[in-house]
């Protein structure tokens, strides 16, 4: 398979479609189109409705996953956070599953046992300045697979580090994307741009900019959408930001 057939099938979703705040106005450059066409994909999960009494720890024990990874793709930073109707993404999952119930008496999970935070490994600086105003994991019932950021439409967007710019062009909902690959292995994506500043195959330093803010593809408003990849999978990219 292609670079370029391989990075088009790992794009999983598209924006959440919360408006962002307006930012403050300035001369845009001539946007491209923002008529693509959005088919919702197939996700590889299920959303799990937490039930009270239910853990982090017991849920994913149910599952077969890693309590890390639960954090991760649901953007917990505490496991206090987890509550009774809130709606988790359970990655490779098939069917939503019901969590058996503590038998009477047993004692909760010791402390030991607990899932712990993945630890932050701030490796990529921030693409743009703006402000973040959507999260990684799940939004209004959608898997959200990267972070939004508003900012005015023609903001120079930087890459995140350095790499090399593996595809450019336009994805359904995502728009006008630039993909870039680094020396770690892992891939950076920035999406619904107004105009793309490089070519496939160019080497890139890090904050070289490599695109501006738009608004191209499935979104109300001018903002960048920014994704971390290990391959296929969609990473956390507040766990590899300052």
């Amino acid at each position: 398979m292609t670079w370029r057939a391989a990075l088009a099938a790992l794009l999983a979703c598209a924006c959440a479609t919360t408006r962002p705040p307006a930012p403050p106005s300035r001369p845009p450059p001539v946007p491209l189109s923002s008529a693509d066409p959005h088919v919702e994909p197939d996700l590889v999960g299920a959303t799990h409705v937490v039930k009270k009494g239910e853990t982090v720890y017991r849920i994913a024990r149910t599952y077969g996953v890693e309590p890390r990874d639960l954090l991760e793709v649901n953007d917990i930073t505490d496991v206090r956070q987890l509550k009774p109707g809130m709606e988790i993404f359970i990655p490779g999952a098939q069917r939503p599953l019901e969590v058996p119930p503590l038998p009477g008496g047993t004692a909760p999970e010791p402390e030991q046992a607990l899932p712990t935070v993945p630890p932050r490994d701030p490796q990529f600086r921030w693409p743009v300045r703006g402000v973040l105003y959507s999260r990684f994991g799940i939004r209004q019932g959608q898997r959200h697979d990267g972070i939004d950021i508003a900012a005015p439409e023609g903001t120079l967007v930087g890459a995140a580090a350095a790499g090399t710019v593996v595809y450019t062009g336009r994805q359904s909902g995502y728009g006008a994307i630039v993909i870039l690959k680094h020396d770690s292995g892992l891939i950076t994506l920035y999406a619904h741009n107004s105009a793309v500043l490089v070519k496939e195959g160019e080497r890139v330093a890090a904050g070289a900019p490599v695109a501006r803010v738009g608004q191209s593809g499935r979104t109300t408003g001018p903002h960048l959408h920014f994704e971390v990849r290990e391959g296929t999978r969609p990473r956390n990219p507040l766990f590899f930001l300052p």
